[in-house]
């Protein structure tokens, strides 16, 4: 969080102006104004979601709130220096999500039934934009949503696990915190890891769940949610991919590392560079290493040129960088990306 007092014009002010009433805005500006009394004040205020319900949970509503990635930048030249930068528009926005109808969390996720003080303390994302979204979670740890997914969430300092309910698929860099183990859930699955990044599918709806590591270990654990004694377990390690089926309550392994496909997973990062290369060619490059395949509608598009280094980045993270360069938006479906903007001339 940045420190300092909101101005009267800020935009986040301006939105809140609309659902909140002044008396309400003047006790959250007091909370976040408190940080600058303490040079500890992130370590005292690491719950914050509490502090913020009770202030203002009798006037909110359930509607999701949308995000889309705003463009930096319009140059026919761009010139980075990219060493590790995410590109993310999640500052503050994130205090304001709305936590889901319980019973709509128990038909897709799999949430138990909790009371309504605990209930509060739950909070739900969903990515309703087309492209993948990133999302910093109160722990430290990121994640990355793809279009249509939802995370539930409640990770509190002293609590014994970090617990989330993933309905989608949703790629996860945990930040290691032995005392404290980190759980994706679904209906029946429960992945459990110490610090690791991983990429998983779990919709209620399909027939089978898919958990694939990048770095690190994860426990995948799977009991089907109608016969308890049907339990099944197993460790996987980097590049390797556990596919549960469902109904037959199946655990299969797979390797994925590069000598055994012929394309990088959507989730793993690549270390390339460009110098001044039309951007045309840094998609062609992009669409062979990730196999997948990347429209312009506008041609103009491919004519911009491009200085990157990309030091150990994942794609989403690089169409994020270029479509904020460029000035343009990317749409993600299935395996076809497509960037929308105006290009150059």
């Amino acid at each position: 969080m940045i420190q300092g007092e909101f101005k009267d014009d800020d935009e986040i002010i301006n939105s809140l102006k609309q659902k909140y009433t002044p008396d309400e805005i003047k006790k959250l500006l007091d909370w976040y104004n408190a940080f600058d009394d303490n040079q500890d004040g992130v370590e005292e205020h690491t719950e914050p979601e509490e502090k913020i319900w009770e202030i203002l949970q009798p006037s909110l509503n359930s509607e999701a709130l949308e995000t889309s990635v705003i463009p930096l930048f319009n140059r026919k030249v761009i010139r980075w220096a990219i060493t590790g930068i995410a590109a993310s528009f999640l500052v503050l926005l994130g205090w304001f999500w709305q936590p889901q109808k319980e019973s709509n969390l128990q038909e897709t996720m799999g949430f138990k039934e909790v009371s309504q003080k605990e209930r509060s303390l739950w909070q739900s994302f969903t990515n309703t934009s087309k492209a993948i979204h990133e999302l910093a979670l109160p722990d430290g740890s990121k994640v990355w949503l793809n279009p249509s997914t939802t995370i539930l969430y409640k990770i509190v300092k002293n609590a014994a696990t970090r617990d989330v309910y993933l309905e989608g698929e949703a790629f996860f860099d945990v930040k290691p915190n032995k005392e404290q183990p980190f759980h994706v859930k679904n209906k029946g699955l429960n992945v459990v890891v110490l610090g690791t990044s991983f990429n998983v599918v779990a919709s209620s709806k399909d027939a089978k769940y898919e958990v694939s590591v990048v770095t690190g270990k994860v426990k995948v654990k799977y009991q089907d949610p109608e016969n308890s004694e049907r339990f099944n377990q197993v460790i996987i390690t980097p590049q390797q991919q556990v596919v549960i089926q469902k109904e037959e309550n199946t655990l299969e392994t797979h390797d994925l590392t590069l000598e055994k496909s012929k394309h990088r997973q959507l989730w793993e990062p690549i270390s390339i560079s460009f110098d001044e290369v039309a951007l045309d060619k840094v998609l062609t490059r992009l669409e062979v290493e990730y196999g997948m395949t990347i429209r312009t509608p506008n041609m103009n598009i491919r004519k911009c040129t491009l200085f990157a280094n990309f030091t150990n980045q994942r794609l989403p993270v690089i169409m994020d960088i270029i479509c904020s360069s460029i000035n343009a938006t990317y749409q993600i479906e299935g395996n076809e990306i497509t960037i929308i903007g105006e290009g150059c001339l």
